[in-house]
């Protein structure tokens, strides 16, 4: 049975995970800021020392050994320590510099995230957030390609190469000008939704994903109960639109608070339907964090 030659170089272990990560020499190389042959050779050197093949190159593609297998999937454990090691150290000294790359769907990307990366701003000055904002799948697309290290969205998709945690709760609201007919009315009956026009958000979006699970529990599909008479892809076209008379729809609490407290909008309650929804922060299971975006979710735990 072969045997180390040397104790494990946990920066070989480091770079071979990316290799692995990314099944690409040229990618991992650009990500670690080396040249392509650096990386070739210090893999190489890893495979020498411990004494097995880890990865397979066949017609410029890469794919892992056994060997390769279980070496990366000990690699995320030790990388995931050394990270929060690291975070847990630049937060003592409070050193973290650098961006924080973040992505949110359109109601936690608009109401939820900018205070939470403000206050984090300003317990960590050398920190410089950046925010995308778009639908819950496009956000879920960003995180799994590495544009953000960091995704809150709406709904939960079936993804083993995703790690949720629930952070925050949220309550829709069933919302109609002021001068709609409702607005007198306290509350609707489901069956009365699909006489009305109704203002729908974009398909990928978790405001709709959550309305059409809601309706799903009381055995009502979606496409049956609304009459969707137009899409639209913020809650700020939305809102416009009911501000115009055009219809009514189901929005976030949060996002219409200010219409609710002017009276421009007015909030119908459907009966029998509690709409609770829940917010997820997801990141990639396989992809460490930097520092800073591991400082983020700890402090999102606690603020």
């Amino acid at each position: 049975m072969p045997k180390l030659k040397a104790d494990l170089d946990l920066r070989k272990l480091e770079i071979f995970y990316w290799v692995a990560e990314l099944r690409s020499f040229s990618q991992a190389a650009e990500l670690l800021s080396l040249r392509q042959p650096t990386v070739s050779a210090h893999v190489q050197e890893l495979e020498k020392s411990l004494g097995g093949k880890l990865l397979y190159r066949i017609h410029g593609r890469v794919s892992l050994t056994p060997l390769g297998q279980l070496l990366a999937d000990r690699a995320k454990s030790l990388l995931a320590f050394k990270r929060e090691t690291v975070a847990a150290l630049e937060q003592f000294h409070g050193t973290l510099t650098g961006e924080l790359w973040v992505g949110g769907s359109n109601i936690p990307g608009e109401y939820f995230l900018p205070l939470k990366l403000g206050a984090f701003a300003n317990k960590y000055p050398a920190v410089r957030p950046i925010l995308r904002i778009g639908d819950s799948a496009s956000i879920v697309e960003d995180v799994l390609d590495g544009k953000v290290e960091l995704g809150v969205v709406g709904y939960k998709p079936d993804d083993s190469r995703l790690r949720f945690e629930k952070i925050w709760n949220d309550e829709m609201a069933l919302a109609v000008p002021r001068e709609h007919a409702w607005s007198r009315r306290k509350i609707v009956s489901i069956a009365d939704l699909r006489g009305e026009k109704f203002i729908s958000r974009e398909r990928g979006s978790g405001t709709l994903d959550s309305l059409r699970q809601l309706l799903a529990g009381e055995g009502k599909p979606l496409e049956e109960v609304l009459t969707v008479s137009m899409e639209l892809g913020s809650t700020q076209a939305i809102k416009e639109a009911l501000l115009t008379g055009y219809g009514v729809s189901i929005l976030s609490r949060i996002s219409i608070r200010h219409e609710l407290a002017e009276g421009t909008l007015v909030e119908v309650s459907i009966r029998g339907l509690t709409m609770a929804r829940s917010f997820y922060e997801i990141s990639h299971v396989r992809r460490p964090l930097h520092p800073n975006a591991q400082a983020f979710r700890e402090f999102l735990k606690v603020s």
